[in-house]
């Protein structure tokens, strides 16, 4: 949309310069037109003029001539007949002739007198009369009428020229006129262009030349031609005002639309960026109003028809916990009961998926208080309330977390303390089975008693693990061997109604950790899931490899992309229940009797699986089962191990141990347990005394057994000052505690090995046996 409104105002910006353009063009044709119409009259009326003058003097030169031949056929008639008298009578030249010839002349105003001359003479004709007859027509200013014998003499002028000899002057200019443009010649007589009229006598060799003055006869024509051109520049002048008008006021309305197109532009996408969308309901006229965004909010597409807000919210799919809230705002708005309206709801797009809006608008009423019009606007807040969600899970997590470690961090100094306890029983359990005599009363007593104890061992590493202080070796663990072992044990216990089925697919796909805590995490899951068949039912484990290729979110926990082994236990029990689903990785949390279970099943998973950077997916539904899908990080491959062979413990051979611990019951166990495995044990009861007596004789001791928790000095720093004295020594480390920062802590002062509290006779010869080599003989 952001790109179509620019291209749209390009669009109208480029109609309105096409029509100020076609404007400007109509008018200058117009225009145009009309110079043209005017110069075309103007041209045909001078054309006119030159015919209209050309005819006129034409026909007066005719009318002239005709008059002319009246008048000399009268002297014509009396010379012949002179003729006849003359050749009749022959009579002598004299007074007496001259009288008789001035006789047959009188009574003609054309002949002044008659007289007899040689044969190269002419009579003498009074011009006088064609004069007078001449000066009684009127032509006008600038016109004058010449009578001129055939070579171009002129004989007669009326008006007379300016020059008295230009009578009997020769004009063959007048003479030639006919030849010449539009009869048009410039006059030698007075050097002015003129317009030329001709009539030759037919019985005489004269010519009658009736001319006009050029800007006499154009005067009339003058006269129109600058009234047309004043009225052709008047009218030039205000088309062109006319259209430049019409233009500025086009552009003046476009520049407006455009300001207006562009405010609005700059409203719609600052609304598009905000992902905001319109509505105007005008219910009093039945008018409806939506934003192409507000319909795309509401998943319909941008051209959606709109009739009606009754039809439009028929046709919405709101989410069914929101009508209701959604409605009771609105009338309560239009009620009155609220300055203005907001509702946060749910809407269905086509693809499934449910989107948040923040509603909100105001109506406006008459006096009577109907509501006539209803505008408002909505946003999308699916981010935000996404978000929110997000931050209360994160928050629970959070508070999840504390909750856990706060556990962790008191299970792991109970189980402390209670590794010392629990050390001395085991010791000296093991001690007193191994003196008294098999099938007594004696012996079997110490067997349940050693066997309390190993129950009680079992614990406190469940509640080490639960705290993440396992002192396991971690490595590479073949999963699908650890998984299977468990299901072979567990098959061997399976209830009559309890159907197991296995799908193991991993291979050789391995994990960085503790192949017993893996087991433990496998045992308690299928543990749980056969307590929730009481009446039978399918056990069903499955192991896979997979490989994410996007980050996911799980119930309990996130997973990065990569390659996971995924491990699935699916039971066909009773389910969760909701409140119980929420809280059963609490520690301490269980739903079973008293004496029937200890709350850390579930919690010692989580635990592990954390540890492990896995993650716990739980799908579960009251009466059809639970599924748990553990998600577990591939570190690679690792085989499957092969059985180990059982050997005899080690022995040693005199060399000398020292042992130190701040609990004494614990140092005389392990002096003892020592010196029957053959060694000479030194035990300290406190870490100081203990550095002491190094420091005197460093040579003295083959070998330092020392506890991690001491109030003088900790076990660590008693290894780095006896490092010190003497770097060859091999230390062992006894701790409760473990995790990687005590590892890591220990292999930075030399610590050979950190064994793990309490301890049993196996373990500690087994320890010495690796740290004194060569090998000692065995036991």
């Amino acid at each position: 949309m952001s790109q179509a409104r620019p291209r749209s105002l390009l669009a109208d910006a480029t109609r309105a310069a096409r029509l100020r353009f076609w404007i400007v063009i109509v008018g200058l044709l117009v225009i145009v037109g009309f110079v043209g119409s005017s110069g075309y009259d103007s041209w045909r009326s001078y054309r006119h003029v030159i015919t209209a003058t050309n005819r006129e003097l034409g026909n007066l030169a005719k009318l002239l001539a005709e008059q002319a031949e009246d008048t000399l056929q009268t002297p014509d008639l009396l010379l012949r007949n002179t003729v006849t008298w003359y050749e009749s009578e022959r009579p002598a030249p004299g007074r007496a002739a001259d009288d008789k010839l001035a006789a047959r002349a009188s009574g003609l105003p054309q002949v002044r007198e008659l007289r007899i001359i040689d044969e190269h003479g002419m009579p003498r004709v009074d011009l006088y009369q064609f004069q007078r007859v001449y000066q009684a027509i009127d032509l006008g200013k600038g016109s004058a009428i010449n009578l001129l014998r055939d070579d171009g003499t002129l004989v007669v002028r009326q008006p007379p020229p300016p020059a008295a000899q230009a009578i009997g002057g020769k004009f063959p200019d007048l003479v030639s006129a006919a030849s010449a443009p539009a009869g048009l010649v410039t006059n030698s007589v007075d050097q002015k262009p003129r317009f030329v009229g001709l009539a030759h006598l037919a019985s005489f060799p004269l010519v009658v030349a009736v001319t006009r003055e050029k800007s006499v006869a154009f005067e009339g024509w003058r006269a129109d031609y600058y009234r047309v051109t004043a009225r052709t520049l008047v009218f030039v002048l205000l088309c062109g005002l006319a259209i430049g008008a019409v233009v500025y006021q086009l552009r003046r309305i476009e520049l407006g639309e455009r300001a207006l197109r562009q405010s609005e532009e700059r409203y719609a996408l600052a609304m598009e960026g905000a992902n905001e969308g319109h509505f105007d309901w005008d219910l009093e006229q039945g008018r409806s109003f939506l934003s192409p965004q507000m319909k795309l909010l509401h998943g319909h597409s941008a051209d959606a028809p709109v009739t009606s807000r009754e039809a439009w919210i028929a046709a919405l799919d709101i989410h069914p916990d929101d009508a209701a809230r959604m409605q009771a705002a609105v009338l309560d708005h239009f009620e009155g009961r609220s300055d203005h309206y907001e509702a946060e709801y749910r809407v269905r797009h086509p693809d499934g998926q449910w989107h948040w809006l923040h509603a909100r608008g105001r109506c406006f009423c008459d006096g009577q208080g109907k509501v006539l019009r209803f505008v408002g606007s909505a946003i999308d807040v699916t981010a935000r309330k996404n978000a929110e969600a997000e931050k209360e899970r994160l928050e629970v997590q959070l508070r999840q977390s504390q909750k856990m470690e706060a556990m962790g961090t008191l299970a792991g100094g109970i189980a402390h303390d209670f590794n010392n306890i629990l050390g001395a029983i085991l010791g000296y359990g093991e001690l007193a089975q191994k003196a008294a005599p098999d099938g007594g009363v004696v012996r079997r007593y110490l067997d349940n008693v050693m066997h309390a104890g190993g129950r009680a061992k079992a614990l406190v590493e469940r509640i080490l693990a639960f705290s993440r202080s396992g002192v396991g070796e971690r490595g590479p663990i073949n999963v699908q061997a650890v998984i299977q072992e468990t299901l072979e044990l567990l098959a061997a216990s399976l209830a009559p109604g309890v159907q197991l089925k296995s799908r193991l697919e991993a291979g050789d796909a391995a994990i960085v950790g503790d192949g017993t805590q893996l087991h433990q995490v496998a045992m308690n899951l299928c543990t749980n899931a056969l307590q929730a068949m009481e009446h039978g039912g399918v056990l069903e484990v499955a192991l896979e490899r997979t490989q994410l290729a996007q980050a996911r979110q799980l119930s309990h926990g996130n997973l990065a992309p990569g390659d996971y082994v995924r491990l699935s236990v699916s039971d066909t029990g009773s389910g969760i229940p909701p409140q119980v689903l929420e809280r059963m990785f609490d520690p301490f949390f269980t739903t079973k009797g008293v004496g029937e279970g200890t709350g850390l099943g579930l919690s010692l998973v989580h635990g592990i699986v954390a540890d492990l950077g896995g993650a716990i997916d739980v799908r579960t539904s009251v009466g059809g089962g639970t599924t748990f899908t553990i998600w577990l990080p591939i570190a690679g491959e690792a085989p499957v191990p092969s059985a180990a062979v059982a050997a005899e413990l080690p022995r040693g051979d005199g060399q000398t141990v020292m042992i130190v611990d701040d609990e004494r019951p614990l140092v005389a166990l392990v002096e003892e347990t020592l010196a029957e495995l053959g060694y000479e044990p030194v035990g300290f009861s406190s870490s100081a005394q203990a550095l002491h007596a190094f420091r005197e004789a460093p040579q003295r001791f083959d070998a330092v057994l020392t506890d991690e928790t001491m109030p003088e000095l900790i076990g660590t720093e008693l290894a780095r000052e006896i490092r010190r004295l003497r770097p060859d020594i091999g230390i062992v480390l006894m701790s409760g505690y473990s995790g990687a920062r005590l590892l890591e802590r220990a292999r930075a002062v030399g610590v050979r090995e950190v064994l793990r509290k309490p301890l049993q006779r196996k373990d500690i010869a087994e320890c010495l046996g690796r740290v004194l080599r060569p090998r000692l003989s065995p036991a």
